[in-house]
């Protein structure tokens, strides 16, 4: 007897480890780190899930914050869950859809939250009373971080390059037949 209550719980507890939690990716390229933290942490503390964030580009369809959900979760209500805790870390999901957006594919039991920071949204709802009747699409508003990129002249007599760093610098290089290369670094403000 005393073998098969041992075997039991070796086993009870082999699979409690293979129960898997809901894993949540968060699109946190346009939060700071204060907000990266808050949401993480609401997370963390819940215990259902496993939380990955990114830096990845969002989709071009995705203007407010969005919960993506794979079809195929474990528990259906992880998504009225997930959305209630990321409102509790101060980002209200606006609209939650299944499966896919963009190229961003969810599979098995996961989620993604494309999450934008407060501001954001303020400049966004004056948008809407002023127009109405646009698109949603053609209201997408820029961030200083869509922005950070190498940019290349095209059908210049000289090789030219710009490219904004994160850190709010930036560096133009010329290559020249008569100077070889030549660098300007300087720091960069954008402006909405």
């Amino acid at each position: 007897m005393k073998i098969f209550s041992h075997a039991l719980v070796v086993l009870v507890l082999l699979l409690s480890g293979c129960a898997s939690k809901t894993t949540v990716h968060v699109y946190a390229k346009y939060l700071d780190s204060t907000q990266r933290d808050k949401i993480s942490n609401a997370f963390d503390s819940s215990q259902r899930y496993r939380v990955q964030l990114n830096e990845f580009d969002f989709p071009a369809s995705v203007t407010e914050n969005t919960l993506l959900y794979s079809l195929i979760l474990l528990e259906p209500e992880a998504i009225d869950i997930a959305s209630n805790i990321s409102a509790t870390a101060g980002f209200t999901v606006q609209r939650i859809e299944g499966l896919s957006k963009g190229n961003h594919w969810y599979t098995k039991n996961s989620m993604a939250l494309f999450l934008l920071p407060k501001d954001k949204d303020k400049d966004k709802d004056k948008d809407k009373d002023k127009d109405k009747d646009k698109d949603k699409d053609n209201r997408r508003m820029f961030f200083r971080q869509d922005l950070v990129n190498e940019y290349k002249a095209k059908d210049c007599s000289e090789a030219t390059s710009l490219y904004f760093h994160k850190d709010g610098s930036f560096t133009l290089g010329m290559a020249t037949k008569s100077t070889g290369t030549d660098m300007v670094i300087g720091v960069w403000k954008y402006r909405q």
